[in-house]
């Protein structure tokens, strides 16, 4: 007999606009799309997730946009070159220190790196990403992103035409 479906999808909106920082940036999650059972959680406060122990499917996307106040109304101007980076998901350890702003401090090889996601620019390319995580015990998870050291002109949110509705982040979790 199959068990009960536990599955949610979580959106990060744009209910501001958010500046990217050097480094590993924290997908702060908003809305909560759909979601059924209790084995996913998310703190909306921290963008943490929190699984109960089994096997999961996780997938989403992460995306950075170029932004400043003179971009004409309701466009994202592209950039040539464009700023490079990638999304990552990893477990979260709230007595480890990671700095942020240092983005070689955590290796992608660290154990606690889930995966990686695709590169992306800042022109609006999402970083996808996709990934199996199994756990004995509670777990707790986070996707950041990071645009390089030196972000200029890169959001995480963008708030214009007084509407929310920018989707910069979702993220799919799936029991198995």
């Amino acid at each position: 007999m199959s068990s009960p479906a536990d599955y949610a999808v979580f959106t990060e909106l744009s209910p501001a606009s958010k500046p990217a920082q050097p480094g590993w940036n924290r997908r702060v999650f908003t809305d909560t799309d759909v979601r059924k059972g209790s084995a996913v959680q998310c703190d909306f406060s921290t963008g943490i997730l929190t699984l109960a122990p089994g096997a999961y499917q996780v997938s989403g996307l992460s995306a950075v946009a170029y932004f400043t106040k003179d971009d004409p109304p309701e466009t994202i101007v592209p950039r040539s070159p464009a700023s490079a980076g990638y999304c990552r998901l990893r477990r979260f350890d709230p007595d480890a220190v990671v700095d942020p702003a240092n983005m070689r401090g955590l290796p992608n090889d660290d154990p606690s790196v889930i995966c990686i996601g695709s590169p992306s620019t800042a022109n609006l390319v999402p970083s996808l990403f996709e990934a199996f995580y199994e756990t004995d015990r509670p777990a707790q998870l986070l996707l950041e992103h990071q645009s390089g050291s030196k972000p200029e002109q890169i959001y995480l949110w963008v708030f214009v035409e007084n509407s929310k509705w920018h989707v910069f982040a979702r993220i799919t979790v799936r029991r198995l």
